[in-house]
């Protein structure tokens, strides 16, 4: 028996479970096959593309990935192509495959029954003295919040980070999205193409080695390089208690490697730390760094030695 399918009627948010956990939002307009009933709600499987550079592999609840945009990301109908909707941070999905530098993911889910299109149920004739009963009222439906989408001038600067590496300036204006906003910055995220020849793989650990795997085999990992995504903390001076460190060098407290909650030290020379002084508490840095000790003396807690951001 083939797979009964519907079409969303109206934009609507969907949810881990009936009532459950929101995850997102769907488009009008979008066909998927239709899982069990559950009161006033539907099971659906939603299959959609997603910018792969906004998802981090992860192993919970059978999923494989998961959202790591703090906005959220689009969803799209193919590589580029339509908007299917949206999926907030943390959002799990199951990867199927992926073409060029995007996923296709899927997933079931649970969305309003009301939000299907149907067919109109026969009516019941209505005696004249019969007073017919007032539809229950339809909850609001939550929105996933707008994206923010802005102009980016001629000559404007591209920099790794606020006040960090120029890394050129725009020839001509630019649509972008923007992610973030701090201390007279923005970050954003554009859609731009390069020739294959200026593009190599990344280092083979950047991607797949995580803290408690660097923690289980402290040894197996020392002098590997990795690039990790971190959340600044704090900025401090090297003291006895982190023999790792040479006396009064400076270094950073930062959680990560993200979405891991662990904390990472970054071991900068004094120029590094100057660039890195704009920083804000709970910025978000991408770095390339090697790793001096998978603990300290004292705490379990890794120690990198900073070499660029990428």
């Amino acid at each position: 028996m083939g797979q009964s399918r519907a079409r969303i009627e109206r934009t609507t948010s969907f949810h881990a479970t009936a009532d459950g956990p929101r995850l997102g939002e769907i488009r009008t307009g979008q066909q998927v096959v239709l899982g069990p009933r559950q009161g006033n709600w539907r099971q659906i499987v939603f299959e959609t593309w997603i910018f792969s550079a906004s998802i981090d592999p992860v192993r919970e609840a059978g999923f494989t990935h998961r959202v790591s945009q703090a906005n959220g990301e689009n969803l799209r109908a193919s590589p580029n192509g339509a908007l299917t909707g949206r999926a907030l941070e943390g959002a799990f999905w199951t990867r199927i495959r992926s073409q060029g530098g995007w996923s296709l993911v899927r997933r079931e889910v649970w969305i309003s029954n009301a939000a299907l299109a149907q067919a109109a149920p026969a009516q019941r004739p209505v005696a004249s003295t019969e007073v017919p009963p007032t539809p229950a009222p339809q909850p609001a439906v939550p929105r996933v919040a707008p994206v923010e989408r802005v102009i980016v001038r001629t000559g404007a600067v591209l920099s790794t980070g606020p006040g960090m590496d120029e890394v050129g300036k725009l020839p001509e204006p630019m649509a972008a999205e923007v992610l973030q906003r701090t201390g007279g910055w923005v970050r954003i995220r554009t859609e731009t193409w390069v020739r294959e020849g200026d593009v190599s793989p990344a280092p083979a650990d950047s991607g797949q080695l995580t803290l408690s795997q660097l923690i289980e085999t402290p040894d197996k990992y020392l002098g590997a390089r990795v690039t990790w995504r971190l959340q600044y903390i704090s900025s401090h001076v090297a003291d006895e208690l982190r023999p790792e460190l040479p006396a009064g060098e400076p270094y950073l407290l930062t959680r990560g490697p993200l979405p891991e909650a662990g904390f990472v030290y970054l071991s900068l020379t004094k120029p590094q730390a100057e660039r890195f002084r704009s920083l804000q508490p709970l910025e978000e840095i991408v770095v390339r760094a090697t790793i001096l000790a998978a603990r300290t003396r004292y705490l379990p807690i890794p120690v990198l030695r900073f070499e660029a951001t990428p």
